[in-house]
């Protein structure tokens, strides 16, 4: 299997002659709502490889965050960067220097000059996993990772995600403090199928009635979702039978 993992759960190291190495250690995603109530899931293999950066000198945006990169490599489906600076997006009709313009601009806020290059990953990394170790590689995958989070506030219910066929998902629970409680799924898909995920939305008290918001995911690089229903029995959804998993 050569799985696609969400970058911000891979952990970097700055080795030799720029190389970004990857720390040795399985996916671990840690949810909660409390110092004790935390849900822990970790994989069964550990990741590891590493890739060479070259020289750069080029702004990144990440999740709204701008980076300014002194050594970077774009893989497929990542990208991984040294940086010394980071900012933010702003889109306005405003210039740096106050004047107004007649059309949306775009520019870059600096509010952080690292201490040292500081390492930044965006996008999917590919493992092939064989057994208890998962090694970068630089192929397509056949599967994906999807980490599933959910949470509500509510006296009289729990966060409850339903995933739909419930085979595919490899880890469920969920915790619960007084007023708020977690939920956490683990989906391992094959690339280009897809499959149900449904979120519970609940009354703080007794309000209203619980129902479920429900998505049709699909298993590409990056994923898409599509909402499909809100109802109160999302077990009765299904998928054309050529997507099903």
């Amino acid at each position: 299997m050569r799985l696609a993992v969400e970058a911000k759960h891979v952990r970097f190291l700055l080795g030799d002659n720029n190389v970004a190495v990857i720390v040795k250690r399985p996916v671990s995603v840690t949810v909660g709502c409390g110092v004790r109530h935390q849900i822990t899931w970790r994989s069964n293999f550990l990741l590891r490889g590493g890739v060479k950066l070259f020289p750069a000198n080029e702004i990144i945006e990440v999740n709204g965050r701008a980076y300014h990169t002194v050594a970077l490599r774009k893989l497929k489906y990542a990208t991984i960067a040294l940086i010394d600076r980071e900012g933010r997006v702003i889109y306005g009709n405003v210039d740096e220097q106050g004047n107004i313009l007649p059309h949306v601009v775009k520019r870059y806020e600096w509010f952080r000059q690292t201490e040292k290059p500081e390492l930044v990953a965006d996008g999917y990394l590919v493992f092939n996993v064989e057994g208890s170790e998962a090694k970068l590689t630089s192929e397509d995958p056949t599967h994906i990772l999807f980490v599933i989070e959910h949470s509500v506030n509510s006296r009289v219910y729990d966060a409850d995600i339903k995933i739909l066929p419930e085979d595919i998902a490899v880890f469920k629970d969920v915790t619960s403090c007084k007023t708020k409680s977690v939920a956490l799924a683990i989906v391992i898909a094959p690339i280009n199928t897809s499959f149900i995920t449904c979120y519970n939305v609940v009354p703080y008290r007794r309000d209203f009635e619980p129902y479920y918001r429900c998505y049709n995911v699909k298993a590409t690089v990056p994923p898409s979702q599509e909402f499909i229903a809100g109802t109160p029995n999302p077990d009765q959804l299904s998928l054309q039978p050529d997507e099903v998993i």
